[in-house]
């Protein structure tokens, strides 16, 4: 069956990056792989429950210590054998960030990072930004990530809520590239 490029997840914008050492600060779930593949995806409403619970206004307030001001959705720990993964809500935090009472924070290496902007479904219907166009876009430019320990869905305010003419939206993710060019 033919795919309308309206359809497609595509690249839309494509950046090398140096992240810092960073702090992702906010609340997490143990989650499997295995489900979220067969179609049980908890993790729209596990952002629902942070939402509720104000999550990101104790985060928002240290302004001095916000490393990027958008929401952030981080994958860790896929790699532990179980088939699992933590799931991150949260912001990504510079060192020195208060942890409020109740949150957990996770350290993140400093490293070389794609930085991809995807244009795709709206939030509601989609479970992450698509890994295949990010895949792609990564290995055009002779880059690789299959080394990767964690990666981000960043929701930017304005570029993850805003429509287009499509009813698509522009969803952020950084990955993290090995060290080595293939």
């Amino acid at each position: 069956m033919a795919t309308n490029a309206v359809e497609m997840n595509v690249v839309v914008r494509l950046e090398i990056v140096q992240l810092p050492t960073l702090y992702v600060i906010g609340k997490s779930i143990r989650y499997s792989h295995e489900a979220l593949d067969n179609g049980d995806n908890r993790l729209p409403a596990f952002w629902d429950q942070c939402n509720k619970e104000l999550l990101f206004a104790p985060l928002e307030s240290q302004t001095d210590n916000i490393y990027l001001d958008s929401y952030a959705g981080v994958f860790l720990d896929w790699d532990l054998g179980d088939s699992d993964f933590t799931y991150f809500v949260g912001m990504l935090m510079k060192e020195g960030a208060i942890v409020p009472f109740g949150y957990s924070v996770r350290e993140l290496a400093a490293t070389e990072a794609a930085w991809l902007w995807v244009k795709a479904k709206a939030l509601a219907e989609t479970r992450a930004v698509p890994f295949e166009s990010a895949e792609k876009a990564i290995k055009e430019l002779g880059r690789d990530f299959a080394g990767m320990k964690w990666c981000i869905d960043l929701y930017d305010r304005a570029r993850s809520t805003t429509l287009d003419e499509n009813g698509r939206v522009i969803l952020d993710c950084f990955i993290p590239l090995d060290r080595t060019r293939q």
